[in-house]
Order: C-alpha cells, then structure tokens, then sequence
C-alpha cells in the first residue's frame, strides 16, 4: 500500500476497498520504520490526521460528495505554513512559529479532501541543493545514505521514495522540485509562473506574504504523472485576493499520442557541461520517440545558454540575497569592485547580484520578456524540449561553506552551484517543466531529465511525461527501501 501511487489510493478509498484510517495508519507506521534512517519527515500531526481520516471515512459511508484528493494522507514541504504544525522554513529564528491558517495552496489541498499528517525537511530558507538546517539536522537519499536527495523539496522527495507520502507539495526558484525528483527517480512538476498561490510560502518570513517574485513556483512531486495532474487540477487557482474576479483553466495537451509530436532535444551543452551518463540516457530517450513516430529534432535556439544564464542569474541572485546579514553584502561589494565582467564564476554572479540597482533590474527584465517572446516562437514548431535536469546524478553530503563545494563532472571540478544551470531556461521564462525518471546510472542511482513546455501549456509537459514513462519505466522502488 504505502508504494501504490496517489491515485490508486484516491479509488480504493471511493470504491470502498480501503479505509482512510487504514491508508494513514500505514504510512504513519513507515515513517516509524524509515524515517530514523533518512530523517525526512521532520514534524508530524497524527492524532488530527487520525481524527480527520475518521471523519473521512464517515462521509464515504454516508454516501456524502467527496473531493478529488478526499482522504488522502500527505506531508508538505517545510517551506509552506501548515495550521496548528510548526513550520520553520529550515530558520532556526522560525522554529516557534505555529501559523494559525494554511497556506493557499495547502488549503486547496486540503478542501478537496487531503489530510496534511507531517512536514518535510529543507535547507536553510530553501536555498540550498541539500537538505540540511540546525534545526533538524541532514536528510539522506533513499538510494544512497550517503548521498543528498536535492534541495531545497529535498524532504519532500526523500519521504515519496522511501514511501513515506503519497504525494508532497514543493516550491522550484533554481530547480527545487526538478532537482531533487530527478536525485530521487521521482516525477515533479515546476508549473507555469504564478498559476499555483505562493502566499503563506517561507521565505519570507511568517507574517509577510509572498504573492509572485518573477521567478519563484509551487508545485507538486510524485510517483507518477497521473499523480502530478490531479495535484495540478487542485492547485492551480488565482490567488485568494484576486479570485473574485479571476479564475485560471489550463488548456488540454496539445497531443496525446506519440506520433503526433514535435520534440526539440537539448542533450548537453558546453556552457553547462552535463555528466555523460545523464546525456546518454537523455539520447536514448529521444531515440525511443523517434522509433515511435514522433519527431525529434535536435534544439536550435534562439539564444545562447549563456545569454539565459546572464539574465537568470541577475534575476535570481538579488532574489536569494534578500535578508542576508550585513557583513555578507559587504563582502560581495568588496569583491564585486575588481571584478571582471566576463568573469561568469558562480561567485561572481552572487556578487552582481548583491549590487544590482533597480534600474538595472528594468534593463534585465525587458531581457527576460523578450527571451519569453521568442520561447514562444520556438514552442510554435515544437511541442517539448527534452533537456538535462541537472549536470549530475545525486552527490555525497557537503557541508562546507558552499563557494568551496566541488562537483565532479566526467572527471572535471565544477563549481557546486552549476548544478543549479539547467533550471535557469524554464525559471527565466515562466515554463512549465516536469522531471521524468528515464534510468540509472552504472553506480545505480536515478537520472531523470525536463520536459520543458510553453507557457501555460503543464498539460502536454505532463501528457509527454506519460508516454515517457511508458518508453522508460515507472518509478522504481530504491533496493534498501523495498
């Protein structure tokens, strides 16, 4: 039961063949088992959740009208206010911080039926590629203990592999829902700009509301594709303040069926060189679609990778700088007086960042609209990209300060936070991407890649995730965790 997909669950509680009680007792009763191991779910609310699982129940016996979501237990991100659950944001400042309503999109969740039982781990404020915070300590990669699951919804898939949650609302700014379902073998979806409410997300800080900073999402993680579309079908709304006169209804996929696609591949890339395996398996994939009639063609794009990054970074970098410590910004301005302005090291972009007027933010933002405009074009002739999630299958725990962090890809050092580059394309944008489980590597851990589709367009993201999964193979269940 506690491997059966969200939606399975959802059926056997309306059809009667499972109690509500029964599914959230078994999932309470993994996270006993499991948890000490992966230290994933980090609070828990299980007397409520028992109480509310039992009221659940009463209402399918009574023949009442039931939610989408009715009766199923799920824990969120640590990034998200929960009601009456203490919820953190991995803030050592915020650990006391019990918020008295929901956040919008949990509220959705939870009037069509869910039951919230626990939260999952993040890292500081969300900012980080692991999941790690003073607070509750490291979680660890069902796949390997040795290994992240990802940052920052590193909890949050960490938990659905080994188990431990059906389904998990997350939250993406530089791959935060991409990066750690692809560590983990997991699908997740970044939705669209501004489709699912941010407010009640932490940073920034409780009792502040966050209502759209250009780049940031909500989102959901999974086991299946299925899964994302009915979290999707409940989450995407306007929000609270404007919903009295606004409503959102995405469109239906462009296409059902493989052979009616159009698919740009993006497999690897100079400016943000990709692990060899990962690009390999991306190929394969392509090759996959190709044999059953699609079209796949290899991306010529309308920009440079670098010219993305360059407005990524500027855009993002202010954005994860906000409420930093004096000293820090003393330290980047020093540092950005002698910089070089072809110098695109990953601390050198922080550094920009941390002096970047306004002004200059406007000139930025007109960039970014215009590489919107032509994406727009691009997605004229192709349904998809297909691309690389991130430049590395999941790495061991580093906790060294992170300008000193080093990833090893096909044998050279990179900086740690290039990991975060193939998230830029689809932040920058506003595009929906869904990360899709496509194989393992010869050490056997998961490699996922994006399939990155137009503006508002999350359905054919998710519908080409579907066929996918049917080419590639369902999640799979991590050896040590069966």
């Amino acid at each position: 039961m506690i491997y059966e997909n969200a939606h399975s669950l959802i059926s056997k509680i309306k059809n009667k063949e499972a109690s509500c009680v029964e599914i959230l007792d078994a999932f309470l009763k993994r996270v006993e088992e499991v948890n000490p191991k992966i230290n994933a779910v980090v609070a828990l609310d299980a007397e409520r959740a028992l109480e509310r699982a039992r009221k659940a129940d009463e209402q399918v016996f009574k023949g009442e009208k039931l939610g989408p979501l009715h009766g199923l237990p799920m824990t969120i991100k640590d990034a998200f206010e929960v009601e009456g659950i203490v919820s953190t944001g991995g803030n050592p400042q915020w650990q006391e911080n019990i918020p008295k309503r929901n956040a919008e999109a949990v509220q959705r969740l939870v009037d069509a039926g869910a039951i919230i039982f626990g939260k999952t781990n993040v890292p500081y404020l969300s900012s980080d590629l692991q999941s790690y915070n003073k607070i509750y300590g490291t979680t660890n990669n069902p796949w390997d203990l040795e290994r992240t699951p990802g940052g920052s919804s590193g909890g949050s898939a960490a938990a659905l592999s080994s188990g431990m949650t059906p389904l998990e609302l997350g939250s993406d700014i530089g791959g935060s829902i991409r990066v750690p379902a692809h560590f983990c073998g997991l699908f997740g979806h970044k939705p669209s700009y501004n489709i699912i409410s941010e407010v009640g997300h932490m940073p920034p800080p409780p009792g502040q509301i966050l209502t759209g900073n250009g780049l940031s999402v909500a989102g959901p993680l999974a086991r299946s594709p299925e899964d994302l579309e009915i979290a999707l079908d409940v989450l995407v709304a306007a929000q609270e303040q404007d919903s009295h006169a606004w409503s959102l209804k995405l469109p239906k996929a462009r296409t059902t069926k493989t052979s009616e696609l159009r698919i740009a591949i993006w497999p690897d890339e100079p400016y943000a060189e990709v692990d060899k395996e990962i690009t390999k398996l991306i190929k394969e994939t392509g090759e996959n679609l190709k044999e059953s009639v699609a079209l796949v063609e290899t991306a010529k794009l309308p920009f440079t990778f670098a010219e993305i990054d360059k407005v990524y970074s500027q855009l993002l970098n202010p954005l994860m700088l906000a409420g930093s410590p004096k000293e820090t910004f003393e330290m980047l301005e020093k540092l950005n007086e002698g910089l070089n302005p072809e110098d695109m090291s990953e601390l050198a972009k922080v550094a920009r960042g941390s002096v970047l007027k306004y002004s200059d933010w406007v000139v930025i933002n007109a960039m970014r609209q215009n590489m919107r405009q032509k994406w727009r074009e691009f997605f004229g002739n192709y349904d998809v990209i297909l691309c690389p999630t991130s430049i590395t299958p999941a790495f061991k725990h580093n906790h060294e300060p992170v300008h000193e962090r080093k990833l090893s890809i096909n044998g050279n050092d990179q900086e740690y936070l290039r990991a975060t580059l193939w998230a830029g394309p689809a932040v920058t944008a506003g595009l929906p991407s869904t990360n899709v489980p496509i194989g393992l590597s010869s050490n056997g851990l998961p490699i996922g890649m994006q399939i990155t589709g137009p503006y508002l367009e999350d359905k054919t993201c998710l519908e080409v995730a579907k066929l996918v999964r049917d080419l590639r193979g369902e999640f799979k269940i991590p050896p040590n965790f069966k």
